[in-house]
């Protein structure tokens, strides 16, 4: 096969990658379109942080998804903060990509959990941090180091995925 050949062929793999990518993605979108909650999943996020918490020594109260420190100073576990965005979008790069689907699924069943705990991590991190330095440390940890960290961290794992199954060598050839 000549190089132009498989530049070809390699332009029309991704292209089906991206539009499948994109159709995976019409629940996510969904769900923000159309402000589906998790109130159930943020309650018990919110409870097994706030239990962490106690175990680190803070006085700590939960109201729904609400956790205070020493009654006040609220920090509200939204959606977002479970970590569904980062776990979904891990399953819609894995699913969009070329390769068996039992080995995404084994892939994936290992992953998923392990960015539920890197999130859980991420919270806990976020919280300290705006409880011991204040509201404008948890801001920033929060809206830039986690979230873009989160997505870095996706990536990683997705390309951790690519380079597994050897799917890298061909993109990395027409470049």
């Amino acid at each position: 096969m000549d190089k132009r050949t498989q530049k070809k062929k390699i332009i029309k793999e991704v292209l089906f990658f991206l539009i499948k990518f994109n159709v995976l993605l019409i629940p996510f979108y969904l769900i923000i379109l159309l402000d589906i909650n998790f109130y159930p999943l943020q309650i018990n996020f919110a409870n097994f942080i706030a239990m962490i918490l106690r175990g680190l020594g803070y006085n700590i109260e939960t109201s729904n998804f609400i956790i205070f420190v020493d009654k006040s100073y609220p920090i509200d576990i939204s959606r977002d903060c479970i970590g569904w965005k980062g776990i979904y979008s891990l399953f819609a790069l894995l699913f969009a990509t070329h390769g068996k689907i039992k080995n995404k699924l084994k892939f994936f069943a290992i992953w998923a959990p392990v960015l539920f705990l890197i999130n859980i991590f991420r919270v806990l991190i976020t919280f300290l941090i705006g409880v011991n330095y204040g509201l404008i440390y948890l801001e920033i940890a929060h809206s830039f180091l986690w979230q873009e960290g989160m997505i870095l961290i996706v990536v990683a794992i997705w390309y951790f995925w690519l380079k597994k199954g050897n799917l890298i060598g061909d993109v990395r050839n027409i470049l």
